[in-house]
């Protein structure tokens, strides 16, 4: 433990502590505001850039692209013509595939998709020729027909040009059936559910969390620095993956990753900063001091960690198929700017925050702080609410690691 007074950065740390993290922890104190301010106006420029991230990301990424059967596909698109990704649209009506009814929507469709540049080929069973070639496209019923288009481009383009010839032509008329299928329309609805459902995992798992982060920490406050910290991360790496996505493909599953991870690293960073620093004023140690130490131990932590993650993820880039590859460039990400974010923001916060980051702050009507005070001494021991037989933990390090100690 320092000693009050006693700079904690000249007891013989690593360099690296007594450089950076010390100099982080002095520039928290000087000016937080100041840190803050520009940590909110970053979160905002980066959620302005990052938000239409789901729009350029693709559903597929599975094969590997010096396989023999892509560079089969890709003989067959440059030198046949045909399409990189197929869409299947079924016509279904009740007189038969046919009747005059499904021949004329059928043909129409057809007559269609040769208009638009990104079909390179379309078979039908109208418009095949032959009854032999027509056979396999007719449903054994023989109410369905099938037509098979070829779309240009690549899993991203693909995808999004699918949807297009969707919404355009992809409703009943006449009392036939229209449905659209086949790899490209199945990757446009894997994105579109993928989207909706991370818009619903977020409302969520973050009110959730924050709930649990309250009883935690003992306070609505100090519980909003964990999510500040993760909605730094999580803002900062949907933009990193727009900026990747503009040079390579990424997979959609990687803004999942982004979320989950980005909110978990948040938490989990925060909350050993903040029990260090709370151990620390717990032991006497004034709130310069406490913060100083707390950089130089807790904040080594997060460093070791996330280098620990970031390296972990980063061997996925080495993968041929850029579904494996998105989760390194999202992995490396969320976990260097979720530790940037826990080791700059938090200490700024605890100092702003001030006695407010103490455990169940409360402010009487007079004025008068009331609550749970730091013990002067490190020892065992309950310390109990001003009001009611509620208790709530101390907490201490081991190795690093905060614990309850009840």
């Amino acid at each position: 433990m320092n000693e009050p007074g006693r700079d904690p950065g000249d007891n013989g740390s690593a360099g690296f502590d007594r450089g950076v993290l010390h100099r982080i922890a002095r520039c928290a104190i000087a000016a937080p505001k100041r840190i803050l301010f520009t940590a909110a106006v970053l979160a905002v420029v980066a959620a302005l850039f990052g938000l239409p991230v789901s729009k350029v990301l693709s559903a597929g990424g599975f094969d590997n692209p010096s396989s023999e059967s892509s560079r089969a596909d890709g003989v067959l698109a440059d030198r046949f013509h045909q399409g990189d990704m197929k869409v299947i649209i079924a016509i279904t009506s009740g007189e038969g595939a046919n009747s005059d009814a499904a021949r004329v929507v059928g043909t129409d469709i057809v007559a269609r998709l040769h208009q638009s540049p990104h079909v390179a080929d379309v078979t039908s069973p109208w418009t095949s020729g032959t009854a032999q070639r027509a056979g396999p496209l007719i449903s054994t019923d023989g109410n369905t027909g099938l037509i098979i288009a070829g779309i240009t481009g690549d899993d991203n383009a693909a995808q999004q040009y699918a949807q297009g010839l969707d919404a355009a032509q992809g409703y009943d008329r006449d009392g036939v059936t229209v449905r659209f299928g086949g790899p490209a329309t199945v990757y446009a609805q894997i994105s579109h559910q993928g989207e909706h459902d991370l818009a619903r995992m977020e409302a969520i798992a973050v009110p959730l969390s924050f709930l649990v982060l309250v009883w935690v920490f003992g306070g609505l406050l100090c519980a909003a620095v964990p999510v500040l910290v993760g909605v730094l991360a999580i803002a900062g790496s949907m933009a990193v993956l727009r900026a990747v996505a503009f040079v390579t493909d990424v997979s959609v599953f990687a803004l999942n990753l982004s979320v989950a991870m980005g909110l978990a690293l948040a938490i989990d960073y925060t909350l050993l900063v903040v029990s260090r620093f709370r151990n620390e004023r717990a032991g006497g140690a004034d709130r310069d001091d406490a913060l100083v130490a707390t950089m130089v131990t807790a904040g080594r932590t997060v460093v070791f960690s996330a280098v620990t993650v970031g390296l972990a993820m980063l061997p996925m880039a080495l993968f041929p198929m850029y579904f494996l590859k998105s989760f390194a460039y999202a992995g490396v990400a969320v976990v260097s700017l979720a530790a940037l974010a826990a080791l700059v923001v938090t200490p700024a916060a605890i100092v702003l925050l001030g006695a407010r980051l103490d455990p169940w702050y409360l402010r009487a009507p007079g004025g008068k702080r009331r609550g749970r005070s730091p013990s002067p001494k490190r020892g065992r021991g309950r310390h109990r609410l001003p009001t009611g037989s509620a208790t709530i933990p101390r907490w201490r390090t081991h190795s690093g690691i905060a614990r309850p100690m009840w």
